[in-house]
């Protein structure tokens, strides 16, 4: 299978423009606009991989998008479904050949949409590119990932970055909670080429075949995303934080 990674995960938070990290643990960058979603994200670069806070400029662009064939799967649909509850919405996986993973979903048994082309400006008015493929499966209605493949190389982007990046920190791993954990494993063993490196009567922990980041399936009542576990070189005892609906663990480095 192409080689799929961890690009990013999506929180959505009201009145974003207004919201500070607690404590200072991430710094804010400024984003852009989805002007067919009706959206705009300000971003928190770690490396290549970043945590992408989104927030609603329109509802009825939001809600005309969810309609649409493309938009029916999107991060901004999914907010509508959750009933604009705040927390953690969608994770997104890094591809570098988005029209080969399509044929080898679609192979796998899955209905795909896509690629779709994207487009935004940037805080410097500079156009950002990407394509965005979705995964579906009417059988299956936990948290499924989508896909994107960038229009820049990682060298590029990387130097993009300049020193906005928390070079200190590292995603670790991704926590879902689920009624149906089993099922869940398996269709991620089965599609997406995971393995299982850790599993007791309570959760499981996957691993993609990057070995970049770890995915942990939880028991739970209900399918959310729960937690996202960060390593921080900058100190010596675990904090966790929540702040609007979403959980977030900064693991010492040494652990």
């Amino acid at each position: 299978m192409v080689e799929i990674e961890f690009d990013h995960i999506i929180h959505y938070v009201k009145a974003l423009n207004h919201f500070e990290f607690p404590g200072e643990y991430l710094k804010i960058q400024k984003g852009g606009a989805h002007e067919k979603l009706g959206t705009f994200n300000r971003l928190v670069p770690i490396d290549l991989k970043y945590i992408e806070l989104i927030d609603i400029f329109d509802k009825g662009k939001m809600k005309h998008q969810s309609k649409t064939q493309e938009g029916k799967y999107s991060f901004a649909t999914s907010i509508m479904e959750n009933g604009y509850k705040q927390g953690f919405k969608k994770i997104c996986f890094r591809t570098y050949d988005i029209h080969l993973l399509k044929s080898q979903f679609q192979e796998r048994g899955l209905e795909t949409v896509g690629p779709i082309k994207m487009t935004r400006y940037n805080q410097k008015g500079n156009v950002v590119e990407w394509q965005l493929l979705y995964v579906n499966n009417h059988e299956y209605d936990v948290m499924m990932p989508f896909f994107i493949q960038w229009n820049k190389d990682d060298e590029t982007r990387s130097a993009d970055l300049g020193d906005t990046s928390h070079t200190h920190l590292d995603i670790d791993m991704v926590e879902f909670k689920t009624h149906q954990r089993q099922t869940m494993v398996c269709r991620w063993q089965k599609w997406f080429d995971m393995k299982i490196i850790e599993e007791n009567e309570k959760h499981t922990i996957l691993h993609s075949p990057a070995q970049k980041v770890k995915f942990k399936i939880s028991e739970g009542r209900q399918d959310m995303i729960d937690t996202l576990h960060l390593v921080d070189s900058t100190i010596n005892a675990p904090v966790l934080i929540r702040t609007r609906g979403a959980n977030y663990q900064f693991i010492p480095s040494y652990e």
